[in-house]
């Protein structure tokens, strides 16, 4: 796991060192969590800033506004990153998506760009490598149109361009009035994914991303590998303790010595631009997210704030149902600005 030298975090601007007697005594600016437990917070901790008040969302897209947005934090130059393989993947839904699995500057880390259609090509996939035969572009997956057996050519076959000539021409008048592509910018949360965690929703959130972008057979779930906002599974799993006890999630967070969010997105900045999307709507609840992907010079344009409702909700049955969601929820709305209304 890389350091947050190395990983900067939007979230938490740098700060210059201050000695104990220099720091406020309220220094956070935060809400104190109400709980018998003594959880006050390190003398040396300063917290980052947070979001503006929250602005009430609905579960239709939203336009987004250009406005001046605080840059601090944000880097001057993005990461290099280079796409050093794709795959098709066959889901149980029925969806064919396509992965792409990224190496980058920044850290070792191999974060993945999943891909829904086959009309997103990646940039540096695709790149000419020195010495390369086509069977290798076609085993790291810079081909175009599908593999099969006997092919001998990462180019589509001659044939297989004549049927689909009518096609392409169809696909590129479209292409000029079609909406900008949906992204979702997703952090990896192995409790929320993997281990059936009801304390989150993050695992709701990857699948709904999933369904509204099959129903397109279109959108870019970007996903990074940043387990618990950032402070890796590890120190997520002490903050659940502390939470137990009493914490909040930002509470925990800072209790560590950790920012309430050490992400970055910067890396998934680089990245779209190398799927070669510059104008994207995008699902999220988080105003910090759309001035983070958009980037420190504007390089990638928000067009649409796409709101992801928790399920619970918006529907009678389904979704997660527990008071820990309901408490991180909770916290993200009244502590971290996320644009959500809570249900009445």
């Amino acid at each position: 796991m890389s350091s947050s030298s190395e990983f900067p975090s939007f979230l938490s601007p740098r700060i210059s060192p201050q000695r104990d007697s220099e720091i406020a005594e309220d220094s956070t600016g935060l809400k104190p969590s109400p709980s018998n437990l003594d959880l006050s917070l390190p003398p040396t901790i300063i917290s980052p800033s947070f979001t503006p008040d929250t602005v009430p969302s609905t579960p239709v897209p939203i336009p987004v506004i250009s406005t001046p947005q605080p840059s601090d934090g944000l880097p001057d130059v993005l990461p290099e990153v280079e796409c050093i393989v794709r795959a098709r993947i066959p889901t149980t839904s029925g969806t064919e998506i396509f992965l792409h699995l990224y190496k980058n500057n920044l850290d070792n880390k191999e974060h993945l760009a999943i891909v829904f259609g086959n009309k997103i090509r990646s940039k540096s996939l695709d790149r000419v490598r020195e010495g390369e035969t086509e069977l290798d572009r076609m085993i790291r997956g810079a081909y175009v149109g599908r593999l099969y057996p006997g092919r001998k050519t990462s180019r589509e076959d001659e044939a297989l361009q004549e049927d689909d000539t009518a096609k392409d021409t169809g696909w590129s008048q479209w292409s000029l009035i079609r909406l900008a592509t949906l992204v979702r910018i997703h952090s990896e949360c192995y409790t929320g994914e993997t281990a059936w965690s009801a304390r989150c929703d993050c695992g709701e959130q990857l699948d709904e991303a999933a369904r509204l972008m099959s129903k397109e057979n279109d959108g870019i779930v970007v996903y990074l590998r940043q387990e618990g906002r950032g402070i890796g599974l590890s120190e997520k799993l002490k903050a659940y303790n502390l939470q137990d006890l009493g914490a909040d999630t930002v509470t925990a967070n800072l209790l560590l010595r950790h920012p309430a969010d050490a992400r970055s997105y910067s890396l998934a900045t680089a990245i779209l631009l190398d799927l070669d999307q510059t104008e994207i709507r995008l699902l999220t609840n988080n105003p910090d997210k759309i001035a983070a992907v958009e980037g420190k010079h504007r390089e990638i344009k928000v067009h649409e704030r796409v709101p992801m409702v928790p399920i619970a909700w918006r529907m009678n049955s389904g979704g997660i149902r527990s008071k820990e969601v309901e408490g991180y929820l909770k916290t993200k709305i009244e502590r971290m600005g996320h644009m959500l209304d809570k249900p009445l």
